[in-house]
């Protein structure tokens, strides 16, 4: 299995490598037919925590690196709502003891953190229609799950269909795993495993997609691997960042020697083998190195010239591989509505209010209503101020003492959000074993990062295991 090395270990053992550095971009290489001066040795195209991170190494290292970032901020899927007293958390935040490379950035920042308080989630379901209390739902008449699962909540069916061994040696088995063995869609599995429709209907809603019919059984497997080991690591421990998240972008993008290009929307990447690569922004500005590092999601590389082009299997996993689509509302807690109906402070609902929580961060405390899968369909084009309104309605109809004792005060639309499109990846049925991680593979001098060619971890941590893999390749590769 792929080891982890430690940046003072990855610096240490390349210290020996002859680096281009400033000189090379300055004068444009060794190569003397190259007209114009490199920008830097590496351009980091993308601001969030897998680019950051690889321009770290990659300076640390030695090589002079320019960081391109779309939007108006550092962060990528990273992002706190700062702007707001409870600064709530609309991006990845939670933090695992084993996510090492993340845990190490924040030390090294100084930042604190505090633990994250899972245990008092408290739910009242919200069922065709029917607003009850979790205890009640074995005796509802909504109830029609197989009687050995009558006394299952419905928003934790998933992990009752969950096998207790996944098959998986190790973490990286899932790519090995989908040579030889069957990859059914998530509803076959379930179908197997004794779900009747009706479960199949509570299970839809806690998939990352919005079609059971196509998400990957073995991408479910390879996502409770994980979290298995590190259980198994750590008890599953996880903390967040006081003050928020996105201090940890922030820090690392204040700490590198040349500050992100905010507002550089790349369109297109060009490879020229000896010669390098140029990148080209909207506007007209072209910028050239001898390598550019693209951890773009899928959904907006997709829409991004490449030349040469992608190999043909390459740019089908890069066109097909789907994304989850989430909606977040932030609604600050005027009264304690729970108190007015006597039900838990959290709700799950099946009829369009998706999830809302009664969560806290270091800074305060909200309702975090989350649209995902199919709940999330009727705000992917809308604005935030009508993805509000619609929050405000439907948790109100689903579970009436919220009306007016919540307010909305912020949105994420990661559907929406013009450089994201989507929260995570996944993989659909068949498409482990055809596509492997293919999505990763360098193309010339263009190298692919992102948790999306992540192997070992997922989230904040597999976009830090992806920049740190991206990096190690161009570096491997300096003469």
């Amino acid at each position: 299995m792929t080891q982890r090395i430690s940046r003072r270990n990855l610096v240490g053992s390349l210290a020996a490598l002859p680096l281009a550095g400033r000189a090379a971009a300055q004068s444009g290489g060794a190569n003397p037919r190259r007209a114009a001066p490199l920008d830097a040795d590496v351009i980091v195209i993308g601001a969030g925590l897998s680019g950051l991170y690889a321009a770290q190494l990659l300076e640390d290292a030695g090589l002079t690196v320019v960081v391109l970032e779309a939007d108006t901020r550092v962060g990528g899927r990273v992002r706190t709502l700062l702007d707001l007293p409870e600064r709530p958390e609309a991006g990845g935040s939670e933090v695992g003891a084993y996510y090492a490379r993340v845990r190490e950035q924040i030390r090294r920042f100084d930042l604190k953190t505090r633990p994250l308080e899972f245990s008092r989630l408290d739910f009242a379901l919200h069922v065709d229609g029917r607003l009850l209390r979790a205890s009640d739902w074995p005796d509802s008449p909504s109830n029609t799950l197989p009687n050995a699962l009558r006394r299952t909540s419905p928003n934790s069916l998933e992990r009752v269909y969950q096998p207790q061994d996944t098959g998986l040696a190790e973490l990286d088995s899932w790519l090995t795993t989908a040579r030889h063995a069957p990859d059914p869609s998530l509803a076959q599995q379930y179908r197997e495993l004794g779900a009747n429709d009706q479960a199949l209907r509570y299970l839809q809603l806690a998939a990352q997609g919005d079609d059971l019919e196509t998400e990957s059984w073995l991408w479910n497997l390879r996502k409770k691997k994980v979290t298995d080991w590190g259980r198994q690591t750590d008890g599953g421990s996880f903390v967040q960042v006081v003050g928020g998240m996105s201090q940890l972008p922030i820090a690392m993008a204040a700490a590198l020697q040349r500050p992100p290009v905010l507002g550089a929307v790349v369109t297109a990447l060009e490879t020229r083998g000896d010669a390098g690569v140029i990148v080209r922004t909207r506007g007209g500005r072209r910028w050239r190195a001898r390598f550019a590092l693209c951890t773009m999601p899928l959904t907006v590389l997709r829409e991004t010239r490449i030349a040469p082009a992608l190999p043909p299997l390459q740019a089908e996993a890069v066109a097909r591989i789907p994304y989850g689509q989430v909606t977040s509302v932030f609604l600050r807690i005027r009264e304690p509505f729970w108190e007015v109906d006597g039900l838990g402070s959290s709700l799950w609902s099946t009829d369009g209010a998706g999830k809302a929580y009664d969560w806290s961060t270091p800074n305060g405390r909200y309702i975090w209503s989350l649209f995902s899968g199919l709940t999330n369909r009727p705000l992917r084009r809308l604005d935030d101020a009508a993805v509000m309104r619609y929050a405000d309605r439907v948790l109100a109809e689903a579970r009436p003492s919220m009306r007016g004792r919540v307010q909305p005060v912020g949105v994420m639309n990661w559907s929406r959000h013009p450089w994201a499109r989507g929260n995570f990846a996944y993989r659909n049925a068949g498409q482990i074993a055809r596509y492997g991680n293919i999505a990763a593979e360098p193309h010339g001098n263009i190298h692919f990062a992102g948790e999306h060619t992540a192997v070992l971890m997922q989230g904040l941590e597999g976009a830090m295991e992806s920049g740190e893999r991206a990096a190690l390749e161009i570096l491997a590769r300096q003469s």
